[in-house]
């Protein structure tokens, strides 16, 4: 279960550190503006570290989309930062497609039928070849960071699991005394002691789990002339 903090609260505590109770330093929605670009440099760290976290899904039908030239696409969800996954979805079954690579890309030209392949193009996701009208996909996503904004400071909140409410206060702390010339250094040890935690956590992710998020049929197909048998190793 997600740690929350509210704006309000971290608000109040960075106006406390640089000594402002009356916004002289900033407005009350000039502090939400800089909370809200740090902690989406904080969801980025929490991205990174362990993606199944935020994953979400949303429902492509088939014959909704729009063309890109001759591919037919879909248009990708506002919120979206990245992309995990399509899969094409009958019933309670699903089967997943693989991510188009570059020299595949003529590869279903003027073909129709069950999509086995996605690629994103710009602001859409492609499937390939063109579904049938009517079918279902699945594109398993990651969101962008919420947008907070100075309307919801008194209900918005913000995941800060493991105390982590502690670097937003003092990065935004910072920037404001830096900006009046008068930062001294005083939570420089303590903002790189988090985000040293924080990038070690992603960094575990990367050379410890690699290969938790991709499927055996992409590694297969990523191996070059040593591709990787079904169910087994290069040998």
């Amino acid at each position: 279960m997600a740690r929350s903090v509210g704006v309000q609260e971290i608000v109040d505590e960075i106006q406390i550190l640089v000594e402002d109770p009356l916004h002289k330093l900033d407005s009350e929605a000039g502090y939400v503006r800089r909370v809200n670009r740090k902690s989406a440099r904080l969801y980025s760290y929490y991205v990174s570290a362990e993606p199944d976290r935020f994953r979400t899904e949303a429902t492509i039908t088939a014959g909704t989309g729009i063309v890109v030239g001759t591919i037919n696409a879909y248009a990708l969800p506002a919120a979206w930062l990245s992309t995990i996954g399509v899969d094409y979805a009958s019933g309670n079954d699903r089967d997943p497609l693989y991510r188009l690579q570059e020299d595949e890309r003529n590869d279903f030209v003027g073909e129709t039928g069950q999509s086995v392949a996605f690629r994103n193009l710009g602001a859409n996701i492609a499937l390939y070849p063109t579904p049938v009208v009517g079918q279902t996909y699945i594109h398993i996503y990651i969101p962008t960071a919420p947008v907070l904004a100075a309307a919801g400071i008194a209900t918005d909140t913000i995941d800060c699991r493991l105390g982590h409410e502690d670097w937003l206060e003092k990065t935004v702390a910072r920037d404001l005394l830096t900006m009046k010339n008068e930062y001294a250094g005083q939570w420089d040890a303590e903002i790189n002691k988090i985000e040293a935690e924080l990038k070690l956590e992603a960094n575990w992710r990367y050379f410890d789990d690699v290969l938790v998020m991709r499927s055996e049929r992409d590694v297969r197909r990523r191996s070059g002339p040593f591709r990787m048998p079904r169910g087994g190793v290069l040998g």
